[in-house]
């Protein structure tokens, strides 16, 4: 066999001794933890994977100024939007938050941009469409924290915005009510890694913690391990508890869209796993986005209708028949111009 020239190896340092010893592991899977960068006091709870796992949503930077602000309008009958984004972490992280906030009894409306016509992040017309509904506070959902610009013309306009949101930020913060990202320099959040769905289910977690619904919240975790997943959120810390948690809701998960996209796929409820979210469920959700827009995807994930689910689900495998035949067809121009 031929080895290409140009390929080259990384080899990881041997576990030191300290590490070694640490615990009563194999030798194996000792290194294998110390490439991951598991620290000695973590790998117990990184084996386990459990609640330990969980961090504190009030660790979270500006999460409480989200919650009073959210109240106050909740509590004032003012009319909140949530602006998504068009692939599955922000599809899911809009449906979490449109029922989350609806079951505390807010009126709420949504926004997910068109790829094409609008692009990633907050668009000024899509803002003053909002505000024409009567919409007076805008939740961001994995977007906003680079979207000066807009939150400042947002604000100017007399919206309040509160940004959701796992990307980097600029050297400057918008000027927003809140906002909620755990790559915030100045976050002491312990799990900088979570998905956009992650950040939104956090928010919710704040917004019941005096309510005891953890049991209710825990249905929305199919729609974190879809986002999680399919976004390659680094599968460490928190996000190994979500997707582990997430797993158990995808198998038994109420959605009717979701049994309907699985049942078409040849999947079978109980026995999915992470890989079936990677190359089979993850880019049908994501192939109406990728192709128009994500309102597809939306209604799939929220639809209460057998007949509709069945309906969307076909919709779905038709959009990624036509997303795959366009990749290939590129890449094959790709090779003959080469």
């Amino acid at each position: 066999m031929k080895l290409n020239q140009r390929t080259r190896w990384k080899i990881l340092p041997t576990v030191p001794d300290e590490y070694l010893n640490a615990s009563a592991l194999p030798h194996l899977i000792t290194q294998l933890l110390y490439n991951r960068g598991v620290k000695p006091e973590e790998i117990e709870s990184f084996l386990a994977v459990d609640h330990r796992l969980e961090g504190n949503p009030f660790m979270l930077p500006d999460i409480s100024k989200a919650v009073s602000r959210i109240y106050k309008a909740i509590l004032s009958r003012e009319k909140i939007a949530i602006y998504g984004d068009f692939d599955v972490d922000g599809v899911t992280a809009t449906v979490i938050l449109v029922e989350g906030l609806s079951r505390l009894g807010a009126e709420v409306i949504f926004h997910i941009p068109d790829r094409f016509s609008e692009g990633h992040g907050l668009n000024v017309s899509a803002l003053e469409k909002l505000h024409a509904q009567g919409a007076n506070l805008v939740v961001t959902v994995d977007c906003g924290v680079t979207d000066l610009a807009e939150i400042k013309r947002a604000q100017e306009m007399g919206i309040d915005v509160i940004i959701t949101d796992h990307h980097i930020p600029l050297e400057s913060l918008p000027r927003a009510i809140a906002v909620v990202d755990p790559k915030r320099k100045d976050s002491v959040y312990p799990y900088p890694d979570l998905a956009g769905a992650g950040v939104a289910f956090k928010l919710l977690q704040a917004l019941f913690h005096k309510d005891n619904n953890e049991k209710w919240l825990a249905r929305f975790l199919d729609l974190v391990a879809l986002a999680t997943v399919t976004d390659l959120s680094p599968l460490v810390g928190e996000n190994r508890y979500l997707v582990k948690e997430g797993l158990r809701e995808l198998n038994d998960s109420s959605r009717v869209g979701i049994q309907e996209m699985v049942k078409l796929v040849g999947l079978r409820m109980g026995e999915l796993d992470s890989e079936d979210i990677s190359w089979i469920l993850g880019p049908r959700l994501n192939a109406t986005g990728r192709m128009n827009n994500a309102s597809t995807s939306y209604q799939l994930l929220t639809t209460q209708s057998p007949e509709e689910a069945r309906l969307l689900a076909l919709e779905l495998e038709e959009k990624n028949a036509e997303r795959q035949k366009l990749t290939t067809e590129l890449l094959n121009r790709a090779r003959v111009n080469h």
